[in-house]
């Protein structure tokens, strides 16, 4: 298992650019991006987080959650977020070859741009899937769902598919998936299969694959992404929570933080440490202390309350993101 950008804290700038969100907004509106809605309005802000049907916008009032389904259009204040988008656009519409010259362009005007990286390797990984499986048994796949919808037997047919799916993951990567809240988690691992040598384990939340969030997706939606196209590596990114003991000063716990543009990173873990022996290692994104939220939290305020909470003989939480690099069968 490695670590990645994760997709919900993955501009560069935006930790910076929060402050003038909640301070300077009215002063400095060239820095927000735009949401255009459908009734033509237009909200100002940073998106924070991108999801399949919302995205959320860090405005001076808070952050407000607006469906994808009443937006017309969003202009983000960096150019690569737009080179960005152009080729989501072209994904979409199946036209690879356009939308990996403008996940490029993205990548080239900002290299460290985590979702223009991982929009690039998947629709590598398309362009492999269609010369290794080709489109022949795409379309024998939807005629067999076409003709069980003409005998009155769909619904048996979308049942037997998902169980075959469930199958497939299981034997391919060892996995089997659950609901948590907003989020599907790892229902079991077997500990013999790739997921497990990856450092999967159970109770792991699925957050995204390859930078697109999983967060609000049904198991089918999810299923599918985790299995297709078949051959194809992908980088599951997962959320964990962490114990880190009481008794022992932060100082003792033999971890380094730091603040990068994506969030609040692990830098450093030593060796035998008890904060290795929780279970952090160097890389991983805290996104959460104790149950509260990093994105606006400064690096000594994070430092402090798990010096507070520790000092108390309290057991201190982390909830980090970390990915895994594993391959479709």
């Amino acid at each position: 298992m490695y670590n990645l950008t994760s997709t919900a804290f993955n501009r560069e700038k935006r930790r910076a650019l929060l402050g003038c969100v909640f301070i300077f907004f009215l002063a400095c509106p060239a820095l927000a991006d735009t949401i255009t809605l459908k009734n033509g309005t237009e909200r100002k802000g940073l998106v924070v987080e991108e999801h399949t049907d919302r995205i959320i916008l860090s405005t001076e009032k808070g952050e407000i959650p607006i469906l994808r389904r009443g937006i017309t259009n969003i202009v983000y204040d960096e150019p690569a977020q737009n080179f960005l988008k152009i080729g989501q656009e072209y994904e979409a519409d199946n036209r690879l070859g356009e939308a990996l010259a403008y996940y490029e362009k993205a990548q080239s005007l900002n290299p460290g741009l985590a979702e223009a990286a991982s929009a690039a390797t998947r629709v590598r990984n398309r362009f492999w899937a269609g010369l290794t499986e080709g489109p022949r048994d795409e379309m024998e796949r939807k005629q067999e769902l076409y003709d069980a919808w003409e005998r009155g037997t769909a619904v048996n047919a979308f049942e037997r598919k998902k169980i075959e799916e469930r199958k497939r993951l299981r034997d391919g990567l060892g996995l089997a998936l659950g609901k948590s809240g907003e989020w599907l988690e790892l229902e079991s691992v077997d500990s013999k299969k790739p997921a497990a040598v990856a450092g999967l384990k159970k109770g792991d939340r699925l957050t995204a694959i390859d930078g697109r969030s999983l967060r609000y997706l049904n198991e089918t939606a999810v299923l599918a992404q985790l299995l297709e196209p078949r051959f194809t590596n992908f980088t599951l990114e997962i959320e964990r929570d962490v114990f880190l003991p009481g008794h022992v000063s932060f100082k003792a716990l033999g971890m380094k933080l730091k603040l990068e543009y994506q969030g609040l990173i692990v830098r450093s873990v030593k060796k035998y440490s008890q904060a290795e022996k929780a279970g952090a290692r160097s890389r991983d994104l805290i996104v959460r202390v104790n149950g509260e939220a990093t994105r606006y939290m400064p690096l000594g305020q994070v430092e402090r309350a798990l010096a507070a909470a520790l000092g108390a003989d309290e057991r201190a939480s982390l909830t980090i993101r970390r990915g895994a690099l594993l391959a479709r069968v």
